[in-house]
């Protein structure tokens, strides 16, 4: 099918020169991850919130201001152009669905602009086909079909967890070595909590800006180091016998981008986002 079938076609944009704090709020107004830079409806960027993350600690400039006096210095970037990517991978409104699954996959991203010539026209998210699979699998056709097996047929059973005592560079040396984007955080295989590349970022962006605060100010501070400062609550969870359309509504309802797995009280696996998406590549179902 056309990936324009999936996707978003009034999409909501900024300007290079916009500021950092309008792309937080749009973010957070409309509940999105990637924003679409552009100059007369041309793409000329990708704004993430990993990228807001880890440049201001996803604050606005106001929290950010460091000194006293009428003109106080804003630390770290104010302007969406100084944190974009300028390289933007994107697709073209006849490109299948599919195709943009690859991409999802692939290149590990979780947006794709779709244009009509050099025009913005639309713009598709890992999100978008997810719930396009939900809405597909009925009838028992080949989305039925994969979304009536249970957890453990694609989930990952061999997971890489932290300790809470571990370090936050520890963390980040298993999302690069393993190209993992979340960590389960365990003791003796109990789930404690989890921490994503968006906690990381957050956590690295929050102490950048407030260590070149305190050294404005002839202040110290106390960064978290560990694991337990950072993770959060693993809120939804699912089990292995539980059947996979639970599961995917579950990660769409809640707007989370994975589902550690518990049998008996014992962490098993880890059900993501990119899971389905290689089911969805797999078996060519969109």
């Amino acid at each position: 099918m056309n990936v324009l079938s999936y996707a978003t076609r009034e999409v909501v944009t900024v300007a290079p020169r916009d500021s950092l704090d309008k792309a937080i709020v749009l973010m957070e107004e409309r509940g999105i991850h990637h924003l679409p830079v552009c100059l007369e409806n041309r793409v000329v960027g990708m704004l993430s919130d990993r990228d807001v993350l880890l440049s201001t600690g996803w604050m606005l400039s106001a929290e950010r201001a460091s000194g006293e006096g009428v003109a106080p210095i804003t630390v770290g970037p104010t302007r969406i152009e100084q944190i974009m990517a300028r390289s933007v991978i994107s697709l073209s409104n006849s490109a299948a669905a599919i195709d943009a699954a690859r991409i999802f996959v692939d290149r590990k991203i979780g947006a794709l602009p779709i244009l009509h010539g050099s025009q913005l026209v639309g713009m598709v998210t890992d999100a978008d086909l997810l719930r396009w699979l939900l809405d597909l699998g009925v009838g028992g056709n080949a989305c039925d079909t994969l979304l009536g097996k249970p957890v453990s047929e694609l989930m990952r059973a061999r997971v890489m967890c932290v300790a809470p005592s571990d370090t936050i560079a520890d963390v980040i040396d298993l999302f690069r070595q393993y190209r993992i984007r979340h960590v389960p955080v365990v003791v003796e295989q109990q789930l404690m909590g989890i921490i994503s590349n968006r906690d990381v970022r957050r956590a690295l962006g929050w102490s950048n800006v407030r260590e070149m605060q305190a050294d404005n100010e002839g202040r110290l501070i106390e960064p978290p180091h560990t694991a337990v400062e950072i993770m959060k609550p693993a809120t939804y969870t699912a089990t292995p016998q539980q059947p996979l359309r639970e599961a995917l509504k579950q990660l769409l309802e809640a707007r989370v981008h994975s589902l550690p797995v518990n049998s008996d009280g014992r962490l098993v696996g880890i059900l993501t986002h990119t899971d389905f998406l290689k089911a969805i590549v797999r078996d060519e179902l969109l």
